[in-house]
């Protein structure tokens, strides 16, 4: 049976990461929050918490609350997703592979006790110290780059930042998200794309400038200001709003890699051991 691979999150990244797993074979556990806020949900297997399943270009993950029945569907072949945003669930499962997908640019507790190989992607943590690789997660020609020892550049030094950061359209309040548009709608510059009920009163969410809709938020949603609430692109087409990116599926591809090459390693070290 192929080994078990635990990912912490369940945004576009981790959702990438799960479908080259998944692909080559992997039994896949995914761990998310209770109420969760990514906003290219059409490439995030995340809204299965809210809708009990979801499919991310023609492969299905289904949420479930059961651990005996989240076990029996790894066995099938199935991604499965469960609420744990605490990883508490490693000791029921011991997966062999754990990979902290979350993006949180800081560890948020990920050891390398969880499992016989750990992987984290982005900054925020020291290869063979936190995890034992980490994957670069910046664009650019570091982007994928599997990091055996110490940090990413982007922790090592200061970068300009993500050419993405312009697409994104940040709470200026705290308070409750309502959407007015769907994901690939093309809007203008200045449109009011949502609304954040705060304090009595309702602030306009604008589009930065003309473009596709890729990512927004899922209606009734709580935010804190200045959090991610959509996420706008000047060039993609409507149709891209549904098929992952290329910069996800680099960074899946190096975590597949990643593990080939750790397993690798493990069978040359388990065959050492037998008998002659």
């Amino acid at each position: 049976m192929k080994r078990l691979v635990m990912i912490r999150g369940g945004g576009e990244m981790a959702t990438g990461v799960a479908l080259a797993l998944h692909t080559a074979g992997f039994r896949v556990l995914m761990l998310e929050r209770s109420e969760p806020s990514a906003t290219r949900r059409e490439v995030s297997f995340s809204d299965a918490v809210y809708d009990k399943e979801k499919t991310v270009e023609r492969v299905k993950c289904t949420c479930l609350k059961d651990r005996k029945e989240a076990a029996k569907r790894l066995k099938a072949g199935e991604i499965v997703m469960i609420v744990d945003p605490s990883a508490q669930s490693v000791e029921d499962f011991h997966p062999q592979v754990f990979v902290d997908a979350v993006l949180a640019h800081r560890n948020l507790g990920t050891t390398k006790k969880m499992a016989e190989h750990t992987i984290a992607l982005g900054p925020g943590f020291c290869a063979g110290r936190d995890v034992d690789t980490v994957i670069d997660t910046t664009r650019g020609h570091n982007m994928g780059r599997i990091v055996h020892e110490g940090f990413t550049r982007r922790d090592e030094e200061e970068l300009a930042p993500d050419e993405t950061i312009e697409h994104i359209v940040f709470a200026s309040a705290a308070g409750r998200f309502e959407s007015l548009r769907s994901i690939s709608f093309l809007v203008r510059k200045g449109e009011v794309i949502g609304h954040i009920h705060a304090g009595g009163g309702t602030v306009d969410v604008l589009a930065p400038f003309d473009g596709v809709l890729r990512g927004i938020l899922r209606d009734g949603t709580t935010v804190y200001e200045g959090e991610k609430v959509a996420d706008v692109h000047p060039e993609m087409t409507q149709g891209e709003c549904f098929t992952i990116s290329d910069k996800v599926r680099c960074i899946g591809g190096s975590v597949l890699t990643d593990i080939m090459h750790w397993e690798s390693g493990h069978h040359k070290r388990l065959r050492a051991l037998l008998p002659m």
